[in-house]
């Protein structure tokens, strides 16, 4: 009778020995790990860690979306990526997250639609404003390039890369004064800018 008791002590603390090991392995545990190994470079290895992760569906497809990019699995990273915005349609940060595997791939008609679905969702987004401005500037559409440049320097007259574009867009409209303002400016930031100069000496 003792050795049953003894036995049933032991039992019940290796269940609770076990919910409490078990217990350990939390969301936050996970991704920390992942984490880890990412900084080390291991990204199969922080890969193989979310992946098993139960439960927090968009959190583990931006994840993996993230780390299937830096593995340079390029499809992987836009089928998890793609999840993620299924998940959260409004989520800009997955369709940002998208942006990269669709730019390394050259995917350019992709990344355009991409970059306008971002701005229905926040037209104010500096960083997908000065990147479709470059689309459009390269094609020659300066018209809608000035538009988009514009916008990011409405919120940041002192952005060095806004201000260059932005002169030499308004130079290939016509619109001389107003490139000689964004030239000055970007010799303000930058004194010694070529390009600028450059600008500048064609304008004279």
């Amino acid at each position: 009778m003792e050795f049953l008791k003894k036995k049933r002590v032991i039992m019940i603390f290796l269940v609770m020995f076990g919910v409490s090991a078990s217990a350990q392995i939390t969301p936050s545990k996970v991704f920390e790990t992942s984490y880890t190994k990412e900084a080390a470079g291991d990204y199969k290895g922080a890969i193989n860690e979310i992946i098993g992760l139960n439960g927090f569906d968009y959190h583990k497809s931006l994840r993996l979306g993230w780390l299937y990019y830096l593995e340079k699995n390029y499809n992987e990273t836009i089928r998890y990526y793609e999840q993620a915005i299924k998940l959260r349609p409004k989520a800009v940060e997955a369709l940002l997250g998208l942006c990269n595997p669709l730019e390394a791939q050259k995917k350019n008609d992709l990344l355009e639609t991409t970059y306008k679905k971002i701005l229905a969702i926040d037209p104010m987004n500096t960083k997908v404003n000065y990147a479709l401005g470059n689309i459009y500037y390269y094609r020659k559409d300066f018209a809608l390039a000035e538009k988009h440049f514009d916008l990011v320097i409405s919120l940041y007259p002192f952005d060095y890369y806004s201000n260059l574009m932005a002169g030499w867009t308004k130079y290939f409209l016509n619109k001389k004064n107003e490139a000689k303002i964004l030239f000055n400016t970007v010799l303000i930031i930058s004194p010694n800018d070529k390009s600028a100069r450059e600008g500048l000496a064609l304008i004279k």
